[in-house]
């Protein structure tokens, strides 16, 4: 059974096996010879990279979608039939593939580490294990998903801990960090190395739905840089027990959440003493810089720049912003974007870890680089005499 578990799924080889699944079904659609469902699979494939272009989604993903569409728009046939199927299977592993999302069969149904807490009994919960609860993170001007936080050991010991917030990405919900994120296996490793004390970690809502894209603004429809730089820091001190400095808290995010990250940074450097960006872009966008500005700013391109990390960190100086930076190597967009960023954060008068870890646009760098910024943001909490099980940056990585 372990072995099964432990089989890969994001790996070169299945990428080929992939591939190979996609040729022969391509096969069996051509020797149909029915020329409407391949029309019609392909006005579809085209329309859906057309729309979702932006996500930076690689034409293979789309190329064998439109295959599994020819082949499962035909009338029912045995082999059109296999054939549609296993290239559903594909192209499910083809995206996974993309972005790293399982990396393994055990990965699918993961083993939790920690029991989970209803919010309801957190006052009067005893133990001296982690805990994980879903915790309701209320606003007037956003309407959040449910929150999740990782409680280790320490907290039930009245120890005040400091928190590290995570911001998920685009598509993606609070979910994303405990999932594919691995945010509670990281924690929870961190706290065995360290008798039972760790960061609390939260994942939070930063989009409020899977698909929407509100640019980490305060507009007319919606106040995200309110809710995160105001009610979540609140609503968690009402909530949990934490150490209440939040110089002490870390807000770090991936993609999107990345982007969102460095906006509250130069937006609002007192909301959090750390920043982690994780693969994030140049500047908030929903694909166009003039169609950002025109629906969230009423074309205002001064109240966009008002919120542009890029912008603010030339006007205005920084002098006590830290800053962890880590894309993958192929990534190059976010990696132009962090290198860019990095040296505005120093030239404000800030400091920065600038890293490339081996991998695209996908939790195969989010990862790691959760794990390699973990202790440095335990330090900087305030959390002395760390051990560090992932061997991760060190303080003096971090300069201007």
């Amino acid at each position: 059974m372990n072995f099964l578990l432990g089989l890969p799924l994001a790996e070169p080889v299945n990428g080929a096996i992939y591939a190979v699944i996609v040729v022969l079904s391509a096969i069996v659609v051509a020797w149909a010879r029915k020329i409407v469902p391949v029309v019609l699979a392909l006005f579809i494939s085209v329309g859906a990279w057309y729309f979702l272009q932006h996500w930076d989604i690689p034409a293979h993903v789309f190329v064998a979608s439109g295959i599994c569409l020819a082949a499962l728009l035909r009338k029912p046939k045995l082999s059109t039939t296999l054939a549609g199927i296993a290239s559903l299977v594909a192209v499910v592993g083809l995206v996974n593939l993309e972005y790293q999302t399982y990396s393994t069969v055990g990965s699918l149904d993961p083993r939790p580490v920690a029991q989970t807490i209803p919010a309801s009994e957190l006052a009067s919960h005893a133990g001296n294990s982690a805990g994980l609860v879903h915790l309701d993170l209320p606003s007037q001007g956003f309407k959040a998903r449910e929150a999740i936080a990782y409680l280790p050991p320490a907290y039930w010991s009245g120890k005040r801990l400091p928190v590290l917030v995570l911001l998920h990405g685009n598509p993606g919900g609070p979910t994303q960090w405990f999932g594919s994120g691995e945010a509670a296996q990281t924690a929870d490793e961190f706290q065995k190395a360290n008798g039972g004390v760790s960061p609390i970690v939260v994942a939070v809502d930063a989009t409020g739905s899977e698909t929407a894209n509100p640019v980490c603004a305060d507009s007319q429809s919606t106040k995200v840089m309110t809710y995160l730089t105001k009610d979540v820091p609140a609503q968690i001190k009402k909530q949990l027990r934490v150490d209440e400095d939040q110089s002490h808290w870390t807000l770090g995010g991936l993609s999107y959440g990345g982007t969102c990250t460095l906006q509250v940074a130069t937006n609002h450097p007192e909301a959090f003493g750390t920043y982690l960006d994780f693969s994030g872009e140049a500047e908030p966008t929903i694909g166009k810089h003039a169609d950002t500005v025109q629906k969230f700013f009423g074309g205002n391109e001064q109240a966009f720049q008002a919120q542009n990390p890029a912008f603010l960190l030339k006007k205005n100086r920084y002098p006590g912003l830290s800053v962890v930076f880590f894309a993958g190597d192929k990534d190059k967009p976010a990696i132009a974007a962090q290198n860019q960023l990095a040296e505005l954060v120093r030239g404000a008068g800030g400091k920065t870890y600038v890293g490339a870890l081996s991998g695209g646009h996908s939790f195969g760098v989010w990862r790691p680089a959760l794990r390699q910024s973990f202790a440095f943001a335990a330090r900087r909490g305030g959390l002395t005499a760390v051990h560090d099980p992932f061997r991760g940056i060190e303080d003096n990585d971090v300069h201007a």
